[in-house]
Protein backbone atom coordinates (compact mmCIF):
# COMPACT_ATOMS: atom_id res chain seq x y z
CA UNK A 1 0.00 0.00 0.00
CA UNK A 2 1.60 3.64 -1.22
CA UNK A 3 1.23 6.07 1.40
CA UNK A 4 1.20 9.82 2.11
CA UNK A 5 1.15 12.41 4.50
CA UNK A 6 -2.07 12.22 7.03
CA UNK A 7 -4.51 15.08 7.29
CA UNK A 8 -3.54 16.40 11.04
CA UNK A 9 0.21 16.18 9.68
CA UNK A 10 1.58 13.10 11.47
CA UNK A 11 3.35 10.76 8.67
CA UNK A 12 1.69 6.77 7.82
CA UNK A 13 5.02 5.39 6.67
CA UNK A 14 8.85 5.54 7.14
CA UNK A 15 11.02 8.01 5.05
CA UNK A 16 13.78 5.98 5.52
CA UNK A 17 12.00 3.50 3.09
CA UNK A 18 11.50 6.18 0.34
CA UNK A 19 15.00 7.06 0.25
CA UNK A 20 17.11 4.22 1.41
CA UNK A 21 19.05 2.19 -1.72
CA UNK A 22 17.10 -0.94 -3.38
CA UNK A 23 19.20 -3.96 -3.56
CA UNK A 24 18.78 -6.34 -6.03
CA UNK A 25 18.95 -10.82 -4.94
CA UNK A 26 19.26 -12.89 -7.62
CA UNK A 27 16.94 -15.71 -6.00
CA UNK A 28 15.88 -19.33 -7.47
CA UNK A 29 12.34 -20.50 -7.43
CA UNK A 30 11.89 -23.50 -4.67
CA UNK A 31 8.17 -24.25 -4.96
CA UNK A 32 5.07 -23.53 -5.66
CA UNK A 33 1.52 -24.38 -4.05
CA UNK A 34 -2.03 -23.04 -4.52
CA UNK A 35 -3.12 -21.99 -1.38
CA UNK A 36 -6.76 -20.58 -2.60
CA UNK A 37 -8.22 -21.76 -6.02
CA UNK A 38 -6.86 -18.37 -7.72
CA UNK A 39 -3.86 -17.53 -5.13
CA UNK A 40 -0.57 -19.07 -5.94
CA UNK A 41 2.14 -18.78 -3.13
CA UNK A 42 6.04 -19.54 -5.24
CA UNK A 43 8.75 -19.82 -2.60
CA UNK A 44 12.29 -18.30 -3.77
CA UNK A 45 15.29 -18.78 -2.06
CA UNK A 46 19.61 -18.81 -2.33
CA UNK A 47 21.98 -17.26 -1.11
CA UNK A 48 20.89 -14.39 -2.90
CA UNK A 49 18.69 -13.33 0.56
CA UNK A 50 21.69 -12.95 2.46
CA UNK A 51 21.26 -9.22 3.75
CA UNK A 52 18.17 -9.28 2.99
CA UNK A 53 16.29 -6.37 5.44
CA UNK A 54 13.03 -8.04 6.06
CA UNK A 55 10.95 -5.22 7.56
CA UNK A 56 7.48 -6.98 7.82
CA UNK A 57 3.88 -5.76 7.13
CA UNK A 58 3.38 -4.42 3.62
CA UNK A 59 7.07 -4.88 2.51
CA UNK A 60 6.92 -4.98 -0.99
CA UNK A 61 9.52 -6.54 -3.59
CA UNK A 62 9.73 -6.15 -7.13
CA UNK A 63 10.15 -9.12 -9.46
CA UNK A 64 12.02 -9.14 -12.76
CA UNK A 65 10.45 -11.77 -14.84
CA UNK A 66 11.21 -12.77 -18.93
CA UNK A 67 7.92 -11.99 -21.06
CA UNK A 68 6.47 -15.41 -22.32
CA UNK A 69 7.58 -16.91 -25.10
CA UNK A 70 4.46 -16.86 -26.85
CA UNK A 71 3.47 -13.12 -25.75
CA UNK A 72 7.24 -11.95 -26.93
CA UNK A 73 6.41 -13.80 -30.60
CA UNK A 74 3.29 -12.04 -30.96
CA UNK A 75 5.22 -8.84 -31.40
CA UNK A 76 8.49 -9.77 -33.08
CA UNK A 77 7.29 -12.20 -35.78
CA UNK A 78 6.67 -11.52 -38.77
CA UNK A 79 8.69 -8.96 -39.67
CA UNK A 80 6.46 -5.28 -40.90
CA UNK A 81 7.33 -4.16 -44.60
CA UNK A 82 6.86 -1.01 -43.86
CA UNK A 83 9.94 1.46 -42.65
CA UNK A 84 7.73 3.13 -39.42
CA UNK A 85 6.55 -0.27 -38.52
CA UNK A 86 10.03 -1.57 -39.00
CA UNK A 87 11.25 0.64 -36.81
CA UNK A 88 8.01 -0.13 -34.02
CA UNK A 89 9.27 -3.66 -34.77
CA UNK A 90 12.27 -3.54 -33.59
CA UNK A 91 11.77 -1.10 -30.33
CA UNK A 92 9.23 -3.92 -29.06
CA UNK A 93 12.15 -6.59 -29.68
CA UNK A 94 14.44 -4.09 -27.60
CA UNK A 95 11.92 -4.10 -25.21
CA UNK A 96 11.22 -7.62 -24.94
CA UNK A 97 14.84 -7.78 -24.04
CA UNK A 98 14.47 -6.24 -20.65
CA UNK A 99 12.29 -8.57 -18.25
CA UNK A 100 9.11 -7.46 -16.79
CA UNK A 101 8.19 -6.09 -13.59
CA UNK A 102 5.46 -6.98 -11.65
CA UNK A 103 5.40 -5.72 -7.80
CA UNK A 104 4.56 -8.10 -4.78
CA UNK A 105 4.05 -8.20 -1.14
CA UNK A 106 6.25 -10.29 1.03
CA UNK A 107 4.18 -12.86 2.29
CA UNK A 108 6.38 -15.04 5.03
CA UNK A 109 10.47 -14.53 5.15
CA UNK A 110 12.75 -17.40 6.61
CA UNK A 111 16.34 -16.06 7.14
CA UNK A 112 17.40 -19.28 8.91
CA UNK A 113 16.72 -21.08 5.72
CA UNK A 114 17.29 -18.32 2.92
CA UNK A 115 13.52 -18.44 1.84
CA UNK A 116 10.80 -15.90 0.74
CA UNK A 117 7.54 -16.22 -0.08
CA UNK A 118 4.96 -14.30 -2.61
CA UNK A 119 1.28 -15.06 -3.33
CA UNK A 120 0.49 -14.16 -6.83
CA UNK A 121 -3.22 -13.66 -7.46
CA UNK A 122 -3.94 -15.78 -10.82
CA UNK A 123 -6.38 -13.78 -13.08
CA UNK A 124 -6.37 -14.71 -16.92
CA UNK A 125 -3.49 -15.19 -19.25
CA UNK A 126 -1.23 -12.51 -17.23
CA UNK A 127 2.74 -12.78 -17.80
CA UNK A 128 3.40 -13.10 -13.64
CA UNK A 129 0.36 -15.85 -13.83
CA UNK A 130 1.87 -17.63 -16.57
CA UNK A 131 5.20 -17.21 -15.29
CA UNK A 132 4.25 -18.29 -11.50
CA UNK A 133 2.29 -21.36 -12.98
CA UNK A 134 4.66 -22.25 -15.85
CA UNK A 135 8.72 -21.69 -14.77
CA UNK A 136 10.35 -24.61 -14.26
CA UNK A 137 11.65 -25.29 -10.05
CA UNK A 138 14.98 -23.86 -10.07
CA UNK A 139 14.80 -20.94 -12.61
CA UNK A 140 16.27 -18.08 -11.65
CA UNK A 141 14.50 -14.74 -10.91
CA UNK A 142 16.28 -10.86 -10.00
CA UNK A 143 14.28 -9.46 -6.80
CA UNK A 144 14.72 -6.10 -6.05
CA UNK A 145 13.66 -5.19 -2.18
CA UNK A 146 11.30 -1.38 -2.63
CA UNK A 147 11.08 -1.66 1.56
CA UNK A 148 7.96 -1.32 4.00
CA UNK A 149 6.16 2.06 3.37
CA UNK A 150 2.99 1.86 5.54
CA UNK A 151 3.18 2.02 9.57
CA UNK A 152 0.67 2.59 12.07
CA UNK A 153 1.14 5.19 14.50
CA UNK A 154 0.11 4.41 18.24
CA UNK A 155 -1.88 7.61 18.83
CA UNK A 156 -4.64 5.91 15.80
CA UNK A 157 -7.97 5.62 17.35
CA UNK A 158 -9.60 3.34 14.37
CA UNK A 159 -7.86 1.91 11.42
CA UNK A 160 -9.77 0.57 8.83
CA UNK A 161 -7.70 -2.48 6.03
CA UNK A 162 -9.70 -2.83 3.32
CA UNK A 163 -8.35 -5.88 0.79
CA UNK A 164 -8.95 -7.96 -2.62
CA UNK A 165 -7.09 -10.99 -3.37
CA UNK A 166 -4.16 -9.16 -4.36
CA UNK A 167 -4.01 -7.56 -1.67
CA UNK A 168 -4.92 -9.57 1.20
CA UNK A 169 -1.35 -10.66 2.09
CA UNK A 170 -0.65 -7.03 2.64
CA UNK A 171 -3.58 -6.15 4.69
CA UNK A 172 -3.39 -9.37 7.00
CA UNK A 173 0.16 -8.07 7.92
CA UNK A 174 -0.55 -4.81 8.14
CA UNK A 175 -3.34 -6.05 10.81
CA UNK A 176 -1.13 -8.65 12.65
CA UNK A 177 1.42 -5.87 13.22
CA UNK A 178 -0.63 -3.34 14.49
CA UNK A 179 -0.29 -2.25 17.78
CA UNK A 180 -2.64 -3.53 20.10
CA UNK A 181 -4.19 -0.52 21.55
CA UNK A 182 -5.19 0.41 17.73
CA UNK A 183 -8.67 -1.00 17.26
CA UNK A 184 -8.61 -2.01 13.93
CA UNK A 185 -11.74 -3.13 11.06
CA UNK A 186 -10.41 -5.34 8.29
CA UNK A 187 -12.29 -6.17 5.16
CA UNK A 188 -10.90 -9.22 2.93
CA UNK A 189 -12.29 -12.36 0.97
CA UNK A 190 -13.49 -14.99 2.87
CA UNK A 191 -11.29 -17.48 0.86
CA UNK A 192 -8.50 -15.35 2.28
CA UNK A 193 -9.51 -15.23 5.66
CA UNK A 194 -9.51 -19.31 5.45
CA UNK A 195 -6.45 -19.14 3.66
CA UNK A 196 -4.56 -17.06 6.29
CA UNK A 197 -1.80 -18.89 8.13
CA UNK A 198 -2.44 -17.27 11.90
CA UNK A 199 -4.69 -14.93 13.12
CA UNK A 200 -4.07 -10.99 12.90
CA UNK A 201 -4.75 -10.39 16.55
CA UNK A 202 -7.84 -9.80 19.47
CA UNK A 203 -7.70 -6.24 18.28
CA UNK A 204 -8.40 -6.61 14.76
CA UNK A 205 -12.20 -7.33 13.61
CA UNK A 206 -12.06 -9.45 10.37
CA UNK A 207 -15.28 -8.90 7.99
CA UNK A 208 -15.30 -11.72 5.11
CA UNK A 209 -16.69 -10.46 1.76
CA UNK A 210 -18.14 -13.60 0.08
CA UNK A 211 -17.59 -13.60 -3.66
CA UNK A 212 -19.18 -16.10 -5.85
CA UNK A 213 -17.76 -18.82 -7.90
CA UNK A 214 -14.52 -17.34 -9.81
CA UNK A 215 -15.86 -14.04 -9.83
CA UNK A 216 -12.89 -11.50 -8.94
CA UNK A 217 -13.81 -8.94 -6.23
CA UNK A 218 -16.05 -6.19 -6.59
CA UNK A 219 -15.15 -2.58 -5.46
CA UNK A 220 -18.41 -1.77 -5.45
CA UNK A 221 -19.38 -4.95 -3.16
CA UNK A 222 -16.93 -4.06 -0.76
CA UNK A 223 -17.94 -0.64 -0.62
CA UNK A 224 -21.66 -1.91 0.04
CA UNK A 225 -19.88 -4.37 3.14
CA UNK A 226 -17.80 -1.33 4.62
CA UNK A 227 -20.31 1.64 4.16
CA UNK A 228 -23.40 -0.68 5.20
CA UNK A 229 -25.62 1.64 7.29
CA UNK A 230 -22.86 4.24 7.55
CA UNK A 231 -19.69 3.72 8.99
CA UNK A 232 -19.81 4.08 12.95
CA UNK A 233 -16.96 6.99 12.86
CA UNK A 234 -14.46 8.78 10.41
CA UNK A 235 -11.03 6.15 10.72
CA UNK A 236 -8.15 7.73 11.46
CA UNK A 237 -6.73 5.73 8.88
CA UNK A 238 -7.72 3.52 5.76
CA UNK A 239 -5.43 1.00 3.86
CA UNK A 240 -6.67 -0.08 0.48
CA UNK A 241 -5.22 -2.69 -1.24
CA UNK A 242 -6.17 -4.51 -4.49
CA UNK A 243 -6.53 -4.26 -8.10
CA UNK A 244 -6.34 -0.56 -9.75
CA UNK A 245 -10.25 0.19 -10.36
CA UNK A 246 -10.66 -1.99 -7.15
CA UNK A 247 -8.89 0.49 -4.99
CA UNK A 248 -9.88 3.71 -6.73
CA UNK A 249 -13.78 2.71 -6.09
CA UNK A 250 -12.88 2.09 -2.45
CA UNK A 251 -10.97 5.22 -2.42
CA UNK A 252 -13.93 7.19 -4.11
CA UNK A 253 -16.54 6.02 -2.25
CA UNK A 254 -15.00 6.57 1.11
CA UNK A 255 -14.35 10.52 0.20
CA UNK A 256 -18.37 10.39 -0.74
CA UNK A 257 -18.92 9.22 3.03
CA UNK A 258 -16.54 11.82 4.71
CA UNK A 259 -13.17 10.08 5.01
CA UNK A 260 -10.60 12.90 4.68
CA UNK A 261 -8.10 11.96 1.83
CA UNK A 262 -5.06 12.54 3.86
CA UNK A 263 -6.38 9.66 5.64
CA UNK A 264 -6.83 7.16 2.77
CA UNK A 265 -3.73 5.30 1.56
CA UNK A 266 -4.47 2.95 -1.25
CA UNK A 267 -1.59 0.97 -3.41
CA UNK A 268 -2.72 -1.31 -6.75
CA UNK A 269 -1.00 -4.37 -7.46
CA UNK A 270 -2.75 -4.62 -11.61
CA UNK A 271 -5.04 -3.66 -13.89
CA UNK A 272 -8.19 -5.63 -14.71
CA UNK A 273 -8.18 -5.53 -18.61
Amino acid sequence: MSSNCRGDGRLAFGWDALFQPRRKHKLTLIERRLITKRVLRVTLGGFGLEGFRYQGGDQRCTLLIPWPEEEAWRYIAPMPTDPWSVATHWGFAAALSRPLRRRLTVSGYRSHALEIDFDILIHGESPLGTWAGGAPLGSVVDVIDNGRRYHVPTQTRWQLLIADEAGASAALAVAAETPPSVPTTLYVPRVEVAAAEQGPGDHVSVISVPMGGEQRASGEEFAASVLAGGLPRVPDLVGIAGERSFAHTLVTRLRRAGVPRGAIHAGSYWKHQ
